[in-house]
């Protein structure tokens, strides 16, 4: 039977990822787009590929709203655009005694960073939010507990720099989706502008989170297209987000993906990015029952706490969740490759 040959031919590639070996483009595409094999032969490899990198030890991160609304930018899945017409929260920099806040919160749930998030195409250095923004990480990182991370928009060298002075180690700029499919998600900047961005954090030093959204309408050759491009990149975190389509958005007709089709996407990313952090985040409501699954299909962690604009499932539930499934809230990836090289000296 086809079904029979395609799944003995998805076995082959995993084995070949197994031995240290990579999924080409091509082969990448046709796992994301054919749906005639057993699933869970990805779900064997990713979970592999997983504990190899990461044990049962998996990572936490929180985030903070930190400007909502008002976003210039017309990013199609995004409730904080100002050109869609949601019913938002909408505020200015928040004060960096409430970044130190949300930063306590985050450290309690267990999670060992905190990222700072505004709306808005970016921000200039001389600028008074930009100002308050670098205070503020200053501030939640200066007694070492909780790792500063931001997501501030399409940022240049000198900002960066500013940034890592402060204390930020990692700096979150999302491809969102393929090239060929990125301007069916926004038309008031260019996809070159954030590979420039993650380009630009690179240089200046500081770690780079960056992944995208699913179940926007894309192809599956355009999930090959994100995956690709940020194994090009070589950035060290991937979030994976899925649709949360928000009554005022223009996607919010759009239905949610799948739970098996979620899990999917989850496995091949891990197999196309078998040492990069890959962590779920926005959407993981659309799983369900097959919730726990995202870790036996690659997942090696999870953004805990409320999202930017909507709710998230209870941190109790997922403490519950790791604890029944015999997983470790470990120690931030910085922190734990930093041990690792003090052990090799």
């Amino acid at each position: 039977m086809q079904s029979d040959r395609m799944t003995a031919r998805v076995r082959r590639i995993g084995e070949r990822v197994l031995a240290g070996g990579t999924v080409t483009f091509e082969e990448a595409a046709e796992l994301f787009e054919r749906s005639d094999y057993d699933v869970h032969e990805l779900f064997h490899v990713a979970n592999r590929l997983r504990l190899n990198r990461f044990g049962n030890r998996i990572h936490l991160c929180g985030i903070v709203n930190a400007k909502s609304g008002g976003c210039p930018e017309d990013c199609s899945f995004c409730s904080q655009s100002s050109r869609q017409a949601t019913d938002i929260a909408k505020y200015s920099v928040i004060a960096p005694d409430e970044m130190v806040q949300a930063a306590g919160k985050a450290r309690a749930y267990g999670a060992f960073a905190l990222g700072v998030v505004t709306a808005g195409r970016g921000h200039a250095a001389a600028s008074a939010d930009f100002r308050r923004l670098v205070e503020g990480i200053r501030a939640i990182t200066q007694d070492g507990s909780i790792e500063g991370h931001a997501s501030l928009g399409i940022m240049g060298g000198e900002e960066l720099r500013q940034l890592k002075a402060a204390g930020l180690t990692t700096f979150n700029h999302n491809l969102e989706t393929g090239r060929s499919y990125f301007p069916k998600v926004c038309t008031t900047h260019t996809y070159d502008e954030r590979v420039a961005t993650i380009k630009a954090a690179r240089a200046a030093g500081i770690r780079v989170c960056s992944g995208g959204v699913f179940g926007m309408g894309e192809e599956p050759k355009h999930r090959a297209e994100l995956a690709f491009a940020l194994k090009e990149l070589d950035v060290d975190e991937v979030p994976l987000n899925f649709l949360i389509a928000v009554d005022g958005i223009r996607l919010q007709q759009v239905s949610p993906l799948a739970p098996l089709e979620i899990l999917r996407v989850i496995a091949l990313f891990r197999w196309i990015l078998p040492t990069k952090n890959i962590f779920i985040c926005a959407g993981r409501q659309h799983l369900g029952e097959l919730h726990p699954m995202i870790f036996f299909a690659g997942a090696s962690g999870v953004m805990v706490g409320d999202f930017l604009t909507t709710k998230n499932r209870s941190v109790s539930d997922d403490l519950k969740m790791f604890h029944d499934l015999g997983l470790d809230v470990g120690e931030s990836l910085l922190a734990s490759e930093r041990h690792a090289a003090t052990a090799m000296l």
